[in-house]
């Protein structure tokens, strides 16, 4: 609810009203005059409204007899439009002395409505869970504090855990934050690096979080297909040496009477076995044979190029930078891609959202006729509408709400350049990227270590994301896949080794080529070949300008 306050002066009298000094009373809140105020225009929350709706007004308002004997109220305009919007008959008003000094009224009011401390996430937790234990529900917990069933269900499970209990009280960590570390509960070394984050780089909790998260993901499925395996009968080994010749690829392998082997027709039969990886960003199961000569098995005929020689440290260092990268972009993507949903949910957008829409859809022609092309499903997506058959979900939504215009047209622009991005979007940074991410963080937005490598100035980039790799990660063998029959002089060319995304598809430039082998969506690297060199609209580094109130139930706007 919003509502310009007006001056005394002008108000209708409802007549005198017989108080005593220093005493609080019970008065009808539309016999009160609001006071000249310094905050002239008030956004009420939501849920303070459910709340005095539910309770009345607590605190009482201050105020002091006029000089035509109404009273005026000094500190308590929130409290005072609000019990007249839900009907309170009365609310508790302490009467003080008058006094007519300006300066003073204006003191006073800007100390009652800055310098009050609310309840921090810590208290809020603590008090959530105390009700719950005295029996109340959740939803009867919402009904009385107005506060969402969401955050009271996450705040109980998070005062019920002593590290992320421990954890919102020391930092200043949002529920969901805190929740994380519940999440996380089975990775100490995870959870141990987020409270460094938390007490060090806050901003940056988010991204290190959903890394975490995807790593666990990652750890989860390589369990689960290793139990698969087992549980067909597979024997698991290690990926073999690039110099292995006693194990080889079972696809590159024949019986003696020339019949190719498969998984459907030698699984399970002796030296078969399985490598399993967490590669290229999903789990793969790669099918050998143990000692294939011994099992009467010939190869079938050289398919590639034979690979030899080891990886330099170097080379090795460079892989496992790629697959970090690789892995920090897919988690910044989901972090990034949730903040551009908050942003676009906000009722009212950046200042200069306008400007930077109107440029993307002009210089980036491209880019925009593929998002285009796709039915603008991003878009959808980050607007919370769903893909539906029958007519277009933004048609539907601006014909419901035509003043979504901006908020549709500024979704699109986005989705265009986020539907454009990809892992190879940190190794080959353009210009156009890298004005993209410079205005989301100048919004508000907290770039990760990969999307800096982006923003940086092309001739002082930095290596992004540290060389590490977790054991899912790294490729096990300096030429995995690789398997050289010496004896025989023939070889395959690795599938792994092989680039899948358009690189030379010679063998030894594959094989000393950092690329992880992941293929592009699309196969182009710079969309639409267009520098954005209109100087990029007003970076005002304005994030959230709408001014609304924070809606979390505090009284705390009513000087």
């Amino acid at each position: 609810m919003t509502t310009q306050t007006m001056p005394a002066e002008g108000a209708a009298s409802p007549g005198t009203i017989h108080t005593v000094i220093g005493q609080v009373v019970h008065l009808d809140p539309h016999d009160l005059v609001i006071e000249d105020n310094i905050r002239t225009t008030v956004k009420i929350p939501r849920s303070f409204i459910a709340s005095v709706r539910e309770h009345g007004v607590l605190v009482p308002l201050i105020a002091h007899p006029g000089l035509d004997g109404r009273i005026e109220v000094r500190d308590g305009q929130v409290r005072t439009l609000t019990a007249r919007e839900v009907g309170c008959s009365t609310v508790p008003v302490w009467v003080i002395d008058r006094d007519d000094e300006r300066r003073l009224r204006i003191i006073e009011q800007y100390i009652a409505g800055v310098h009050r401390m609310g309840l921090s996430e810590a208290d809020k937790t603590k008090a959530w869970r105390q009700l719950s234990l005295d029996g109340m529900s959740v939803t009867a917990i919402s009904r009385q504090l107005g506060a969402k069933r969401e955050d009271i269900k996450t705040g109980i499970a998070v005062a019920e855990h002593d590290l992320a209990a421990a954890a919102i009280a020391e930092y200043d960590l949002t529920l969901d934050q805190a929740a994380v570390l519940i999440e996380l509960d089975d990775d100490p070394d995870a959870v141990a690096k987020l409270r460094k984050v938390a007490k060090a780089t806050p901003a940056r909790f988010d991204h290190e979080a959903q890394m975490a998260r995807d790593a666990k993901v990652r750890r989860e499925e390589l369990a689960r297909v290793h139990a698969e395996c087992e549980a067909k009968g597979y024997a698991v080994v290690d990926r073999p040496a690039w110099n292995d010749s006693t194990t080889v690829r079972l696809a590159d392998l024949q019986t003696e009477d020339g019949e190719r082997l498969t998984e459907q027709n030698y699984a399970g039969k002796p030296g078969h076995a399985v490598v399993i990886d967490a590669r290229y960003g999903r789990v793969e199961v790669d099918h050998f044979v143990v000692d294939w000569r011994k099992h009467g098995l010939r190869k079938i005929g050289s398919t590639g190029t034979v690979v030899g020689g080891k990886l330099t440290d170097a080379e090795k260092a460079e892989r496992r930078r790629v697959v970090a990268n690789n892995q920090a972009w897919d988690s910044s993507e989901t972090v990034r891609r949730e903040w551009l949903t908050k942003l676009l949910a906000r009722k009212r957008l950046p200042s200069d959202a306008a400007a930077v829409a109107a440029t993307i859809l002009a210089t980036q022609t491209g880019r925009v006729a593929r998002a285009a092309n796709g039915g603008h499903q991003m878009a959808t997506t980050l607007l919370g509408q769903e893909n539906r058959l029958g007519a277009h979900p933004l048609g539907k939504l601006l014909s419901r709400t035509p003043s979504k215009a901006g908020h549709v047209v500024l979704a699109i622009a986005l989705s265009a350049m986020e539907d454009a991005m990809s892992r190879y979007t940190w190794r080959n940074p353009g210009p156009d990227d890298r004005h993209y991410l410079n205005q989301l963080a100048a919004w508000g937005y907290t770039l990760s270590d990969v999307e800096q490598i982006v923003t940086a100035d092309p001739e002082q980039a930095t290596q992004g994301a540290p060389a590490e790799a977790d054991d899912d990660q790294e490729p096990q063998s300096e030429d995995p896949g690789s398997n050289v029959d010496t004896d025989e002089g023939e070889g395959t060319e690795s599938e792994d080794d092989a680039s899948e995304d358009g690189a030379p598809a010679d063998a030894e430039q594959a094989r000393r080529a950092p690329d992880d082998g992941e293929a592009d969506d699309d196969g182009e690297a710079d969309d639409d070949g267009e520098a954005d060199d209109d100087g990029e609209a007003d970076d005002d580094g304005e994030a959230d300008d709408d001014g609304e109130a924070d809606d979390d139930g505090e009284a705390d706007e009513d000087a």
